[in-house]
């Protein structure tokens, strides 16, 4: 049963595609009398005439090589001897930061709201406790370990005084 709807799907596909004229070899839009033929006999031709198209200018041809139509250059990749000495990505600071303390307790994982807005997930195994609410001063390194502590930026904190 399920080979017969497959054929039959299949049929409907074929047939559609030769009424709407996609099984047309010339390249040309199909006109009904040259779509429409009974089975076995060769397809009619079309009797309307055909015209080449007419070239149509661009400004392509106008612009010298590796320039768009702006005028404008594209982007290279500049190739440089040696790498930098210096990361080119934004690296996160480290160093002693203030802020608020959003989520606390005796860790590993802390939250941290620092002065300047910026939010930031910190992780310690020392056993800091650090109570919910409460101004801080926190050291901060990078880490290398890929873990969740919460939102904001993973850091790890290796020292923290309360601010009064």
């Amino acid at each position: 049963m399920r080979t017969q709807a497959t054929f039959r799907i299949g049929l409907a596909v074929v047939a559609g595609a030769i009424i709407a004229g996609c099984a047309n070899s010339s390249g040309s839009p199909a006109t009904p009398s040259s779509s429409v033929s009974s089975p076995g006999s060769a397809p009619v031709p079309s009797t309307a005439p055909s015209s080449p198209p007419a070239p149509v200018p661009t400004t392509e041809s106008t612009t010298p090589a590796g320039t768009p139509p702006t005028g404008k250059p594209l982007p290279t990749i500049t190739l440089t001897d040696k790498p930098p000495k210096e990361p080119t990505d934004q690296q996160p600071n480290t160093g002693w930061v203030a802020g608020m303390v959003t989520r606390g307790g005796k860790g590993p994982c802390y939250g941290l709201i620092a002065d300047d807005g910026q939010r930031y997930a910190l992780y310690s195994t020392a056993g800091i406790e650090l109570a919910q609410g409460s101004r801080v001063k926190v050291k901060l390194e990078t880490t290398p370990l890929r873990i969740y502590c919460g939102p904001g930026t993973l850091m790890a904190m290796t020292e923290a005084d309360p601010v009064k």
